[in-house]
């Protein structure tokens, strides 16, 4: 029995020796992704449809990694027909060059469209951009030419944010400066008391003379 075992072993280690020595050209060339090298090797006799212990056993064409080894076994399989079995090997039907060139095509002008979306993509963007920085902008007028510091100080802020003009931002900053100077310099806070209570005078002193009349 122990003898048994052991020719088997050795048996199933020159199995594997022998499967290992068994042609990997086309397989290494697939997994490079070296279409090139790929045509090559079909057109000199390479069989897509061997199955190699160091890729698991599986087929050339399963360790392809890019579209463009896949295309040349394709291309292959169009152009030599009959040379291989080309179902055990996986390639899928034919691919002649007419219609390789006629995918391209069809990829290009995907391409093509999908460039066309994007730029247009981009001026809605840019058109919205604009809008939003004239509105801010005038915005940034009105509140420089008011008295509202919450409002002028909002009003920068969204300026800022859409990349309104330096020029107006910094008008915009001097007046939010100064109104901020004023809301806590004790002199133009009694200046403006004192303007409250004139105002103040001179309306009662227009009903009064408006009652009289």
């Amino acid at each position: 029995r122990v003898a048994a075992e052991a020719e088997a072993e050795a048996e199933l280690a020159r199995a594997e020796a022998e499967a290992a020595d068994l042609p990997s050209e086309l397989h290494e060339a697939a997994e490079a992704g070296d279409a090139g090298r790929v045509q090559v090797l079909l057109e000199g006799g390479a069989d897509p449809a061997l199955r190699h212990v160091r890729y698991g056993f599986r087929v050339p064409y399963d360790v392809a990694k890019t579209r463009e080894v896949r295309s040349a076994f394709r291309k292959a399989r169009a152009e030599l027909p009959e040379r291989w079995d080309w179902a055990a090997a996986h390639v899928p039907q034919g691919l002649t060059e007419q219609e390789e060139a006629d995918r391209e095509e069809r990829e290009r002008a995907k391409a093509r469209e999908k460039k066309k979306k994007a730029e247009k993509a981009r001026k809605e963007r840019r058109k919205q951009e604009e809008a939003e920085r004239a509105a801010a902008a005038a915005l940034l007028v009105e509140a420089t030419a008011g008295a509202d510091l919450a409002a002028l100080s909002a009003s920068i802020e969204k300026a800022q944010g859409v990349g309104c003009d330096g020029a107006e931002l910094e008008r915009a900053r001097e007046r939010l400066a100064a109104l901020q100077f004023e809301a806590t310099d004790p002199a133009a806070i009694a200046r403006r008391e004192r303007e409250k209570r004139a105002a103040a005078a001179e309306a009662r002193l227009n009903r009064l003379t408006g009652g009289a009349q």
